[in-house]
């Protein structure tokens, strides 16, 4: 029998229902209650920020700040949806100077919680004692307590039960200790993009972040990393019609394992946007090994009108007008940092690149080598990322499997040199430099390029082929003198000196496949696979003279620790292990 269907009216949901899915959209989870209570703050013009955290955020949230303050008449209103003193007009929205600006957050708030607050105006006769502040509290969205409370100027909210009425949010929240690290990683963004702002984070009673307020970025990354970082950083700073950018570019001592210390502000805010955090990164491609991100401070301040932040409640999304200059922008400014500043020793908290080399296990033929991709289980050292001025006192011993050099420095060290690595980097930064026109300070016998003797012909498909041959005039550049030889075929007659033919037609495929991307990925991905298929292979035997020579070599590129693919190179054994 066929279930017979029944309509529903429509209807107007109630304000309880309306305010509990608005709130939903706005705070997700205990992070979310801290985030635009101290944006709050920080609109009210505050000096100081104090946040107090209890069970992960879902007991207590509570922050205090030294700001303008509220109104008594106008305690009430703040706590309403929709209500903000941050624009009248439609269009404010494209001149907005705050955080906030939807008047959504306390409403969102009081309606899946307690909250509590208690302000004092900074217009009040006596800023430097305590006086009654006007107090309110609301449960569910519902006014429960008026009254007055001693304080000094500026605002205190106070959030207990969050999600209390909203049981399905509350099976979804993970542990205490996970809602805590969201909130700690939340503080530390506020505190490097606000350094002239006094932050403390509060855990459980214990204080887990403290920042003196100084306005000095560098000093406030000490502090919040427990770090010396002064050398470590590098200023960067750069103008142009559409926007004005500084901040510092991290050593590639102080990489991670995770992207959260990539953190990009612009004007004032902290934001996600994929495509500038890849930028930033893109900087140090072939500099990092394979899974570690490095540590970034950048503040771009654009036009209001120029930046629309409207199109995620979190606020954190924003879409950009000129988001392709500023992309370009980005890459150039870390890359530039990072070519005239030489690499410095690791932290014991930030670890350089790791590199093992273990033997594989006997079989049928013989024993052979191959680099492991972490030092767990190993008691080999590191090298530092300061390896250039080491490998330029590096003697050679003998070379292992025909893969790997062994090396002894003067203090008795032993290091273990890949090859193939080493010689990938050295062609590499040759080409690089060659490309953007620096010259790189190795000894080379390498001229622009080198003329075949019989042209290669390489046959592409016919979209990789209209797309490879809008990239001609980089080729060029490069050396690779490479032409359109009639329908689908390219005939290539040179190549740039040191780069060797085997699987240039194969490389030319792989290029034409990526031909559509960015421009500074697509020349990026031709160097290194060009170093990649000219350097020495494994099962390359070479001399005494010839290790020292590309020894000699590696000690003069910028980043001889990895090679351009972000694996290690070196393997450092101190004479106290050997002993």
């Amino acid at each position: 029998m066929q279930k017979v269907l029944t309509r529903t009216p429509i209807h107007v949901l109630s304000q309880d229902i309306a305010e509990r899915i608005a709130a939903g959209e706005v705070i997700e989870r205990p992070v979310s209650v801290v985030k635009e209570l101290v944006e709050n703050a920080l609109d009210a013009g505050s000096h100081e920020i104090r946040v107090d955290i209890r069970g992960g955020g879902l007991r207590l949230v509570r922050v205090t700040d030294d700001g303008y303050g509220i109104p008594e008449d106008e305690l009430e209103r703040a706590c309403a949806r929709h209500t903000t003193s941050k624009i009248t007009a439609l269009e404010d929205l494209g001149r907005l100077h705050t955080l906030g600006f939807r008047g959504e957050a306390l409403a969102s708030i009081a309606a899946v919680s307690e909250l509590t607050l208690v302000s004092r105006p900074i217009e009040s006769e006596n800023l430097v004692e305590e006086s009654a502040a006007a107090l309110i509290t609301m449960r569910g969205g519902e006014v429960t307590q008026r009254g007055q409370r001693a304080r000094l100027h500026g605002t205190t909210v106070t959030v207990r039960d969050l999600f209390y009425n909203v049981p399905a949010r509350l099976k979804f929240m993970r542990g205490a200790r996970t809602e805590t690290g969201h909130i700690l990683q939340l503080m530390r963004r506020y505190a490097v993009g606000f350094p002239a702002i006094r932050f403390n984070l509060t855990i459980e009673e214990t204080v887990a972040l403290q920042t003196g307020g100084t306005g000095d970025l560098a000093a406030t990354l000490a502090e919040l990393y427990q770090l010396p970082l002064a050398e470590m950083l590098h200023p960067v700073s750069a103008t142009a019609e559409h926007y004005t950018l500084h901040g510092y570019v991290g050593n590639r001592a102080l990489a991670q394992s995770s992207r959260q210390h990539i953190m990009l502000f612009i004007n004032g805010r902290w934001v996600h946007n994929r495509p500038l955090q890849d930028a930033l990164e893109s900087g140090y491609r072939g500099l990092l090994p394979k899974g570690k991100h490095p540590l970034l401070v950048f503040y771009l301040e654009l036009p209001p009108g120029d930046l629309d932040v409207n199109i995620h409640p979190a606020k954190t999304e924003v879409k950009l007008l000129h988001e392709s200059e500023i992309v370009t922008a980005l890459t150039q400014a870390v890359r530039s940092v990072l070519e005239r500043s030489p690499a410095l020793p690791s932290s014991p908290s930030f670890p350089g690149p790791e590199l093992v080399y273990q033997r594989r296990l006997p079989g049928p033929r013989r024993r052979g080598l191959h680099v492991a991709e972490s030092a767990e289980g190993y008691k080999a050292e590191v090298a530092p990322p300061a390896a250039a001025e080491i490998l330029a006192t590096l003697q050679p011993l003998a070379q292992l499997q025909q893969a790997v050099i062994l090396a002894e420095a003067p203090d008795g060290s032993l290091y273990l040199i890949d090859q193939h690595r080493a010689h990938e980097r050295v062609i590499y930064e040759y080409l690089r430099s060659k490309h953007v026109g620096v010259r790189v300070d190795a000894e080379d016998e390498w001229t622009d390029s080198h003329l075949l003797l019989e042209p290669v012909v390489v046959e592409l498909k016919r979209a990789q082929a209209e797309l490879l041959e809008q990239r001609l005039p980089v080729l060029r550049d490069l050396g690779l003198e490479c032409e359109r030889f009639g329908g689908r075929s390219f005939l290539i007659r040179s190549v740039p000196s040191g780069v060797g033919q085997e699987q240039l037609a194969s490389h030319l495929s792989e290029l034409a496949e990526i031909a559509s991307e960015d421009s500074t990925d697509w020349e990026d991905h031709l160097l290194i696979g060009l170093a990649c298929r000219s350097a020495l292979r494994r099962g390359r035997v070479l001399s005494i003279d010839e290790q020292r020579t590309l020894l000699t070599s590696l000690s003069a590129v910028t980043a001889p620790a990895v090679c351009p693919h972000g694996s290690p190179i070196l393997l450092h054994y101190s004479r106290t292990f050997l002993i």
